[in-house]
């Protein structure tokens, strides 16, 4: 019989208290290879065990500094007795400051563990973005010393991109990495042919880094020009001013029956989504690999995107990705144009997309990249 090791996926994620349809599907195809096992935050401080993963909830505080505090510097000997009691063999953080309690813990106790850090993009960029807070601004040679502190600490870098990782490993070149992409559920995500698309798409957090004030003030003409063509935003507005900044441009411009917003939606909603779309469109000043253009090209929706690693290779690259320069809203209105009306280059890049997003993240290719990673480190 094999004999699994125990996987530890330390972060912030949010699971809730029952797992979604693809993070079931996850988890059971980890499931194959390891004991999996999650530290996060949740609603109570408990225990759930799954059929297929085993997740340790500590309570959220109420504010959100004091749940970065607590969680990332605070769950010392609580982390230390949950990797003991469980007899953890890995444990893979989400970045270098979640990372820093494994590296404490491993260095002042007898406890043994590998350590993987994950990296999904520039992470000083998107964590000053997407916190627009003065003292983080001010703060964030912290960033810099920790990173490096860290990389020195650590087994492995599992990166989702060649550039991204090159720059991360500025901080220490020693390092081993490998990279593949997030989780994307290639079951849910798939291309049901012959629908009508019409609409255009975006999907994320509504936040300044995801570009969606500058999407929606490049739309304007197009929009107002075909009435009958809807622009839908999915996803949850954490920064209240950009989304009221969002719109009130909006409400000025006469778009309130061409734009619409819909909260978060379940893996299977989007899907639907992306399948009655004509086009996927991103802004992103910073990304890793975005997760989203593999799920619309798993659904045949090819994509607009700005011109940025991780969306340059290999969406534009290999894919079927249309990209523009960063806020150059004539280049982006023209790319829309033409692929919204041209049916030749709108199938090309249809196919063009489900064809290495199938490369990407096809049948057990997120197992089997996890079994490399783990063989990496012993060998």
């Amino acid at each position: 019989m094999k004999i699994k090791k125990n996987l530890l996926l330390l972060g912030t994620t949010s699971y809730g208290e029952e797992l979604s349809k693809s993070n079931q599907n996850k988890f059971n195809e980890l499931n194959n290879e390891f004991n999996v096992f999650v530290f996060t935050l949740g609603t109570n401080s408990k225990t759930k065990k799954f059929s297929n993963v085993t997740i340790e909830y500590t309570k959220k505080p109420k504010f959100i500094y004091s749940q970065y505090l607590k969680f990332y510097f605070l769950n010392y000997f609580k982390l230390k007795k949950y990797i003991h009691k469980n007899d953890i063999n890995i444990v893979s953080s989400r970045d270098p400051i979640t990372a820093l309690l494994p590296v404490l813990i491993r260095k002042f106790s007898s406890l043994d563990y590998k350590i993987i850090l994950e990296n999904h993009g520039d992470f000083k960029a998107q964590l000053l973005q997407q916190r627009n807070n003065f003292v983080l601004k001010k703060l964030s040679f912290l960033i810099d010393i920790l990173t490096k502190f860290i990389l020195t600490n650590i087994d492995i870098l599992r990166g989702v991109n060649v550039q991204n990782t090159n720059k991360f490993l500025k901080n220490n070149r020693a390092v081993k990495f490998y990279n593949f992409p997030a989780w994307v559920d290639n079951i849910i995500f798939n291309n049901k042919k012959h629908q009508r698309r019409k609409n255009l798409l975006f999907v994320g957090n509504v936040i300044e880094r995801k570009g969606v004030y500058f999407l929606i003030k490049s739309l304007k003409q197009f929009l107002l020009f075909n009435k009958e063509i809807h622009f839908h935003i999915v996803g949850a507005h954490p920064d209240e001013d950009y989304f009221n900044k969002c719109v009130q441009y909006i409400e000025e411009n006469n778009l309130s029956k061409s734009v619409s917003f819909f909260p978060e939606k379940s893996s299977e909603d989007i899907s639907k989504l992306m399948n009655e779309a004509r086009i996927l469109l991103m802004a992103s000043t910073s990304e890793g690999l975005p997760r989203v253009l593999i799920e619309s090209g798993l659904c045949g929706l090819p994509a607009i995107a700005s011109k940025i690693d991780g969306v340059e290779k290999p969406f534009s690259t290999e894919g079927g990705t249309s990209i523009y320069d960063i806020f150059d809203n004539d280049e982006l209105e023209k790319l829309i144009n033409k692929l919204y009306f041209d049916e030749i280059f709108w199938n090309k890049k249809s196919i063009e997309s489900e064809k290495l997003s199938l490369k990407l993240s096809g049948h057990r290719n997120f197992v089997n990249n996890w079994k490399k990673l783990v063989e990496m480190i012993d060998e």
